[in-house]
């Protein structure tokens, strides 16, 4: 698992925060331009391949609306640590 950081973080200084125009005029410039933005709905959901299980994709899809998501926290950072031991590995 690889996670690229893109956009660079900015950090509110207490004059920002206490300042709410500045605040949305900040936010407002660093909006992302028109089109470079890509949601799910606009992905080509026809999947000639069959990598792609679209039952499951709905399922999952529904329960986030529902909020009936339940993820096993475990799993995941199991998947990091292995992860991080490959990079090492590869790198020594």
């Amino acid at each position: 698992m690889k996670i690229d950081q893109t956009n660079s973080l900015t950090r509110l200084t207490q004059s920002d925060a206490l300042d709410p125009k500045r605040n949305a005029k900040s936010a407002e410039s660093a909006a992302t331009p028109a089109g470079s933005k890509t949601t799910l709905s606009q992905i080509n959901t026809q999947n000639a391949s069959g990598d792609i299980d679209t039952a499951r994709v709905d399922e999952i899809r529904q329960a986030i609306a529902d909020g009936s998501l339940q993820l096993d926290t475990s799993k995941i950072a199991d998947g990091l640590i292995q992860s991080v031991r490959d990079m090492l590995d590869e790198r020594g």
